[in-house]
């Protein structure tokens, strides 16, 4: 199956203060890389390439990578969502 690679924004949010708080990370798409892969290792290699990158972003470098940094994530079949959010359970 071919894998795709989206990079996103990532903002950690308060997603509400009941039971102590909880936090969210909340991912806008950034970019997708425009080239698909065949196999699990081309995706590790470019994973290995990509990640040095994001994290000497110009437009993202930030000093509480914490609360805000690019990632890279891997998609089966296409490209990821616009949007791809998920809840953490601590405070």
């Amino acid at each position: 199956m071919k894998k795709y690679i989206s990079i996103y924004h990532a903002t950690r949010e308060l997603g509400g203060s009941e039971e102590g708080g909880w936090y969210y990370w909340d991912r806008k798409k950034f970019r997708d890389i425009a080239v698909c892969f065949t196999s699990h290792t081309k995706v590790l290699n470019a994973l290995a390439r990509i990640q040095p990158i994001l994290k000497r972003h110009p437009e993202f470098v930030d000093d509480y990578p914490h609360l805000s940094r690019l990632e890279a994530r891997v998609y089966n079949g296409k490209h990821g969502p616009e949007e791809d959010s998920e809840q953490s359970c601590y405070s």
